[in-house]
């Protein structure tokens, strides 16, 4: 963990991308058809090997897909939504619908799935930027596939980055899909964020 961080950023961190990810629910609720909960995320501040590495275990190693959005202004980086293949494919087909045969599905999965990504990854990030004060602007969503460290790298240095690693739950009323979300951004990028993020906690104390 980096040492700007405290306890106090993170808890405000935490309420900051709860309230940015609960604004997607209803969004992506009605594109599913089924009623969606997204959990409160689990945080942690990594650095880009420690963030490929956790993200090996969790998916035990296997293929993951994402979609990925640059963002660039006071900070600069991107943004990925992230899901094992597995579980990209359940929710596919929770929009798609069961009768679905698996080989028409998998032709419709990027198309599919990018309309997801784009829906949560603009939610977050136009949320963060609001309650932050941040103009930020951001790319089209990009599509990718393969494991930890292939999804995570963008130009990624182990030396001048961090990522801020999100596990959320995605719960449908018929299964639970677990998917993470990751901001990857430079060492001033991520400065700038939790300066930003500090000052949103001193107007909130200032009532």
């Amino acid at each position: 963990m980096t040492p700007f961080i405290d306890a106090i950023d993170r808890d405000a961190v935490t309420e900051l991308v709860n309230i940015a990810i609960g604004r997607a629910a209803a969004s992506l609720s009605e594109l599913v058809e089924d009623e969606l909960r997204l959990s409160v995320p689990v945080i942690e501040f990594l650095t880009p090997r420690q963030a490929a590495e956790r993200l090996e275990h969790e998916t035990h190693g296997g293929e993951t897909v994402a979609v990925r959005q640059n963002f660039s202004g006071r900070m600069t980086g991107h943004m990925l939504l992230i899901f094992p293949e597995k579980r990209s494919l359940d929710l596919v087909r929770s929009m798609l619908g069961d009768h679905v045969p698996l080989d028409q599905l998998t032709e419709l999965e990027q198309e599919a799935f990018l309309e997801v990504g784009n829906i949560i990854l603009n939610a977050c990030l136009g949320s963060l930027a609001n309650q932050l004060g941040l103009a930020l602007e951001s790319s089209l969503p990009a599509y990718v596939r393969g494991r930890g460290a292939q999804i995570l790298d963008g130009g990624v240095s182990a030396d001048d980055e961090l990522v801020l690693f999100l596990q959320v739950d995605f719960s449908l009323l018929r299964k639970d899909i677990h998917g993470y979300l990751a901001f990857v951004m430079d060492i001033v990028s991520a400065r700038h964020f939790i300066e930003a993020v500090r000052d949103y906690v001193a107007s909130k104390l200032a009532g």
